[in-house]
């Protein structure tokens, strides 16, 4: 009986030390992914490194810095000395920024974990969009050989924000390594009016 007792308190605890390297409370990780600008509604890419740590049973924090990059064009064709010419009005929004967030396990079984989060950002932009412009073509006994462009700029190229941002966030981790993958959506809004949705592929490493 007493060896039967003392196999079951090895047996338990070597279970018990397998869950706790199954799943350690630290994460270091990378995502990419595809995204949306809702100002102009761009198309890009966002990036992120972050590092969070579990502080209660079920909470995390969670701070990372990332990017977004955006880009589009108002198309714009005309024919000179017989040829087309793309003369499309191409630009570009890009930004980089600081995250935190507060993460709550909605479900976490063995190597599966879903976690939504939500917290501040503070974000620098630089963006070469314009809010109007005008094109003008030739008129008749101008002597212009193409269009005219006429841009209105009303906000800065340049822009420093704050802003809040919410994800949910799927992570499966390969226990052997201590690797994870995930899936992550998200939506963030900053005192700019930009608003940006994102989805990635994440890739971390727990101790």
């Amino acid at each position: 009986m007493k060896y039967i007792f003392t196999l079951f308190l090895i047996a338990t605890s070597s279970l018990s030390f397998c869950q706790k390297k199954l799943v350690p409370d630290q994460q270091i990780s990378v995502a990419i992914g595809t995204s949306k600008h809702g100002t102009g509604d761009m198309a890009g890419i966002v990036f992120n490194t972050s590092y969070s740590k579990k502080f209660k049973k079920n909470l995390s924090w969670i701070v990372g810095i990332g990017g977004s990059i955006h880009d589009g064009q108002h198309p714009l064709y005309y024919t000179f000395n017989g040829n087309e010419v793309d003369g499309s009005i191409r630009y570009t929004t890009a930004g980089l920024q600081l995250n935190a967030y507060l993460g709550y396990d909605l479900l976490k079984a063995g190597n599966h974990q879903f976690q939504l989060r939500l917290g501040p950002l503070l974000r620098y932009q630089s963006s070469s969009n314009t809010e109007g412009f005008g094109i003008y073509y030739p008129a008749p006994g101008s002597g212009l050989p193409f269009p005219v462009v006429e841009f209105n700029h009303r906000t800065p190229q340049r822009t420093y924000t704050a802003g809040g941002s919410a994800q949910a966030g799927y992570n499966y981790t390969i226990s052997k390594m201590n690797l994870s993958i995930g899936l992550d959506a998200g939506l963030q809004t900053d005192t700019n009016g930009d608003t940006i949705t994102q989805l990635s592929l994440s890739v971390g490493k727990r101790f």
